[in-house]
């Protein structure tokens, strides 16, 4: 069955400053000692699902040149404003049902880490298989292996085929408690943000849910390859509004699927304490990445860009140095590091995000 591979890779990566700016985000930057960059590493992973000459990447306007440096063989999308995800998609589903509405497109942020890819591929395939044979938006889901708070979830519901259920519902991020109850019930999945469907199908999930958006992908669709796709895109991004799948589709659909799979080693690198389990810590579980010194420390992530940065006595503390900027906090506040990014805006300190 024919299918293309689209990586969505227009966010900013808030909860990564310093380092994550605007003009550079997390998808570019590497997590493993080989310097691959976490575009590069999803690029190539999913390779052997659809190859190289049908991977799409739908990017903010301003990062098409730094995607063309770090995946050189996509075809590329540049969206005029950040606008999320069900944006994002849309996009994308339009221009490749504009070939054939019946192609199976599979969905994957630009930013996460797989530890056994054979693995995932299976799970891809599986889904592929699944949503070419039903007329199901199918989701990923990752059985959890902890009550994480930090994810979605989505409740398993009647069976549809193979390692295929229907979605009872989402969950969005529980608190530990509920955590706990999702992770021993067996029902609960983790909402991987990895999605496959037809490109028809999805689209028709607009048409119902998204009316506004469906209207604005139809006209652009409708001017792509043209000398007015430019300007069509601009005109309908400028009054769409900023939603991602979950909120804007999925939580609505009746059609919606999960492929229950085992775990793979995902994650999704949604902070600085996640990224740090992509290395391997020292004997006190300090994790040190760049020009970095600890004494006396333990449980810390210490990066350091441009200088030396030395830490002291130190305990559960992520460490961060940019050159231009630092970052000082306590791992169980890794999550609000978004938080400094408004701050700035609000500041009229753009020039540090």
């Amino acid at each position: 069955m024919a299918t293309r591979s689209v990586i969505l890779a227009g966010g900013q990566g808030a909860r990564f400053w310093p380092i994550s700016r605007r003009h550079k985000p997390k998808q570019f930057l590497s997590i493993n000692s080989s310097g691959e960059s976490l575009i590069q590493a999803t690029a190539r992973r999913i390779e052997p699902l659809a190859g190289k000459s049908n991977l799409m990447v739908v990017t903010e306007a301003q990062l098409v040149p730094l995607i063309h440096e770090h995946v050189p063989y996509a075809k590329v999308i540049g969206e005029p404003m950040r606008r999320n995800t069900a944006a994002s998609i849309g996009l994308a589903a339009a221009a490749i049902a504009k070939e054939d509405p019946s192609i199976v497109m599979a969905c994957f942020p630009a930013d996460h880490a797989v530890a056994d890819e054979p693995k995932l591929l299976a799970v891809l395939r599986e889904a592929v298989q699944l949503a070419s044979s039903h007329d199901v938006l199918v989701t990923i889901g990752i059985r959890p292996t902890f009550p994480h708070t930090g994810y979605g979830y989505m409740k398993r519901g009647a069976p549809i085929a193979g390692n295929g259920y229907a979605v009872s519902r989402f969950y969005e991020k529980p608190n530990l408690e509920r955590a706990k109850r999702y992770y021993e019930s067996g029902e609960f999945f983790w909402n991987s943000g990895m999605f496959v469907w037809r490109a028809g199908v999805i689209l028709d999930a607009f048409k119902e849910f998204m009316p506004q958006l469906h209207e604005g992908l139809m006209r652009i669709q409708a001017a792509m390859g043209t000398a007015q796709e430019e300007k069509v895109m601009q005109e309908v991004f400028t009054g769409l509004e900023s939603i991602s799948i979950d909120f804007g589709v999925l939580e609505h659909a009746r059609n919606c699927a999960l492929l229950a799979a085992e775990p793979f080693g995902w994650n999704d690198v949604g902070s600085w304490d996640a990224w740090a389990e992509n290395f391997e810590p020292d004997q006190m579980k300090n994790l040190l990445h760049g020009d970095a010194i600890v004494i006396d420390c333990k449980n810390c992530v210490v990066h350091s860009q441009q200088r030396l940065t030395a830490v002291i006595g130190a305990q559960d503390l992520v460490i961060i140095d940019s050159g231009d900027a630092l970052l000082v906090c306590p791992r169980s506040h890794v999550q609000d590091v978004r938080k400094v990014v408004e701050e700035l805006k609000k500041r009229n300190r753009e020039n540090l995000t």
